[in-house]
């Protein structure tokens, strides 16, 4: 049985795909703005791309725009992502900087969903994890190849390893390089769905995977990203479109 939780005013890992809207912007007053848009939106939660921020290094301004962030959001979930350089983010960033904002973010009681690279220091991953579970924060464990998509095993074989190390979302994402490579990818999401105790989320990046984002309920992929204003990610659909494309296909 499915280890599904609830977000926001929904539940994980149930029903249609969640839709999440990112926040890509380097300044508080545009992510606020941002904030309280997306609160208006037939949207699910919200990701706060906080490698995007340029105060984000700065404790005191990092806590007070996430407060201000999840007030502004209202009742929907907020998921607080760092994305590092080597997996396609924007600020360079030491890895034990890494996990302290990770941690700060979970403990600071604004934010619903950390998101953990699995693989960025892979022996201390599971301690990471738990950690912030402890919080009572959910984490979703990811993993972004901006440059090709590995056969249909290895990418399987990385969604185990997240459920191994305690996560609560299994994330992968992929760049096609081919049409064979999209349909590998909405295989291993279909394999991971059924064999994993834990949601899966996959994407097939670019406009050439751009199906993998409204095929979830096919394949098992429990969230899909949709863009308002700048992308955080090629290929993501607009939040214009995506309700209504979930619930035809």
């Amino acid at each position: 049985m499915k280890k599904t939780f609830e977000l926001g005013t929904g539940i994980f890992g149930s029903g249609l795909p969640k839709i999440c809207v990112p926040i890509v912007a380097a300044d508080q007053e545009e992510i606020w703005r941002m904030a309280e848009k997306i609160a208006e939106l037939p949207v699910d939660l919200a990701e706060w791309r906080a490698d995007f921020y340029r105060d984000i290094f700065i404790k005191e301004r990092m806590l007070e725009t996430l407060e201000g962030l999840k007030r502004r959001l209202e009742k929907k979930a907020l998921l607080f992502t760092f994305r590092t350089k080597g997996e396609g983010g924007e600020l360079p960033v030491e890895e034990e900087v890494y996990y302290e904002l990770n941690r700060m973010a979970a403990a600071s009681g604004h934010t619903d969903l950390v998101d953990v690279e699995v693989f960025l220091a892979e022996e201390r991953t599971a301690e990471e994890i738990q950690k912030i579970q402890e919080t009572g924060c959910h984490v979703i464990a990811s993993n972004h190849d901006f440059q090709k998509t590995p056969p249909v095993e290895e990418l399987v074989r990385r969604l185990r390893r997240m459920e191994v190390l305690g996560a609560d979302v299994a994330k992968l994402a992929v760049m096609p390089q081919d049409r064979q490579d999209v349909l590998d990818l909405l295989q291993a999401s279909l394999t991971a769905d059924e064999e994993l105790k834990i949601p899966v989320v996959t994407i097939s990046m670019g406009s050439l995977g751009a199906v993998s984002r409204i095929t979830g309920k096919l394949t098992g992929s429990a969230m899909t990203f949709a863009s308002v204003g700048e992308s955080s990610a090629p290929g993501q659909i607009p939040v214009s479109g995506m309700t209504e494309l979930l619930e035809i296909i």
